[in-house]
């Protein structure tokens, strides 16, 4: 049996003022996300990870450091794939949110993921992502009693988890965007089928 352990980033600046914080946006935690990260690195630190694998963005990177910190178990080596990294918003990353209230493709981000198209600021689509998660999913060893750790992105894990657990693209964000620092946890036999053990739990 192979659990998998994927965590969402901590809190960012782009987060805290509301802002597309995409695949371009390379900043590190707020004081609060390190704190974020402690704290479930606390939670984590009885469980040993065979391996660690993060986005190569900045607060993914912080945010499995804080929590392998807290972890006398596991080896502290990341392993960065560019396969976790977040959506590509294209020429809105870094945009304020708000000021994007009103644009069709932004309803369609968040209520209607099939409709989505992001051509028009040269961001990336949703089967896209789903692509690269699947490939990075499946490259992944099932042979033994595993636990990963695997420390990505809001976007990124919403979509790939709800793939994983067998949603259709029109439905993968009928239930919100995991939150920052949160902790769902997928477990299979195969690679091929996943059950969900824990869903966006939070310890801050």
């Amino acid at each position: 049996m192979t659990k998998l352990y994927f965590v969402r980033h901590g809190l960012t600046a782009n987060n805290a003022k509301h802002a597309f914080n995409g695949s371009y946006s390379d900043h590190g935690l707020l004081p609060e996300g390190q704190q974020q990260a402690s704290e479930l690195g606390k939670f984590l630190q009885e469980t040993h990870f065979e391996k660690t694998y993060v986005s190569p963005q900045k607060r993914a990177i912080e945010t499995a450091q804080f929590i392998l910190k807290e972890n006398q178990l596991s080896s502290k080596e990341l392993v960065t794939d560019t396969r976790l990294k977040e959506i590509n918003f294209g020429q809105w990353d870094g945009v304020s949110i708000d000021s994007k209230e009103g644009h069709p493709q932004l309803h369609n981000l968040r209520h209607y993921p099939e409709q989505y198209d992001p051509s028009e600021f040269a961001g990336e689509s949703y089967p896209k992502l789903i692509q690269r998660g699947i490939s990075f999913i499946q490259q992944l060893d099932y042979t033994a009693n595993t636990n990963y750790l695997i420390v990505s992105h809001g976007v990124t894990l919403t979509t790939l988890l709800q793939v994983l657990k067998g949603k259709e693209l029109a439905k993968i964000r009928e239930d919100g965007l995991l939150a920052n620092t949160s902790l769902s946890v997928l477990e299979t036999t195969d690679g091929q089928q996943f059950q969900e053990k824990l869903w966006n739990y939070i310890t801050y």
